[in-house]
């Protein structure tokens, strides 16, 4: 056994989001491409004395830290109910209320990271369903690259991944509430266009034909003044602005790195608080 390890965790983001309908245990179901992009976490594990409860510590203070965060919750599915004998430090890239996944991708590489530092005999098949019952996002960072996700998110189909494409991610300072949004959505009275069909479609095609058709439904409720900031930059580009999850991080993608940099520094001097130029990654 292992007893010091450091994994990276990427974020995501969806190339196409379409809410299908509502449960009546309250969650939504979907359909949606689901994309991990070069912006990581890092979590670092290292095995302490078998009795000293587990810490985990954080580089951000508005991340708890005890048994709200998805990796704790991740030691105790492996490890028990008060799981020691680990100290886990996460360093925070992936900005928080993006709708990039980085409470589930960091949840992901803690059930990965874990078994592996203790040797623990449990399978890939078990691995994911513990993963897709404290997540709807955590089982699809097990495979990462490119998926199509129906169900909750958690019914899983692992595409060809992309080529690394030119990315534009961008985030005002205010987040949203993922309940809000899906309030919101409930409310809204318009038959909103899917995405997903024209994605899957398209994922062969060229960069700028394929971001072309990207969409998300919660776009349609997404009105913070940042956000449109964002979107009215990436448009004078003649990029196509999607928001990613439900939000509030926007991306926007193409074939041009040039456009991309220069995309990006255009949002950087508008005083956005998170831009960053990256590309679609297959890990």
């Amino acid at each position: 056994m292992k007893d010091l390890m450091t994994l990276r965790t990427p974020a995501k983001i969806n190339l196409s989001l379409d809410i299908t309908g509502r449960l009546p245990n309250g969650y939504h179901t979907m359909r949606s491409v689901f994309q991990t992009v070069g912006i990581y976490d890092t979590l670092t594990f290292r095995r302490t004395a078998d009795d000293a409860p587990l810490v985990l510590r954080c580089n951000d203070p508005a991340i708890p830290c005890d048994g709200r965060n998805l990796i704790w919750k991740a030691a105790a599915a492996l490890l028990g109910e008060n799981p020691c004998g680990l100290e886990i430090g996460l360093e925070k890239q992936i900005p928080s209320q993006a709708g990039m996944g980085g409470g589930s991708s960091d949840c992901a590489a803690a059930l990965r990271g874990i078994r592996e530092l203790f040797g623990l005999s449990v399978s890939d098949e078990s691995l994911h369903r513990i993963a897709a019952s404290l997540g709807a996002d955590c089982a699809f960072f097990l495979y990462g690259g490119t998926c199509y996700a129906e169900g909750i998110g958690e019914q899983l189909t692992p595409l060809k991944p992309l080529p690394a494409y030119p990315l534009v991610i961008a985030k005002g300072g205010a987040g949203i509430s993922t309940p809000e949004a899906y309030h919101r959505l409930d409310a809204c009275p318009d038959a909103l266009p899917c995405a997903t069909d024209a994605v899957l479609a398209n994922l062969e095609s060229d960069a700028d034909t394929l971001f072309s058709v990207c969409g998300n439904h919660f776009d349609a409720i997404t009105d913070l003044p940042e956000t449109e900031q964002i979107r009215t930059v990436m448009r004078s580009f003649g990029l196509h602005p999607v928001l990613s999850g439900s939000g509030a991080a926007v991306f926007a993608g193409c074939s041009d790195p040039e456009k991309a940099d220069a995309c990006a520094d255009a949002l950087r001097q508008a005083g956005l608080p998170f831009v960053c130029r990256t590309e679609t990654c297959a890990e």
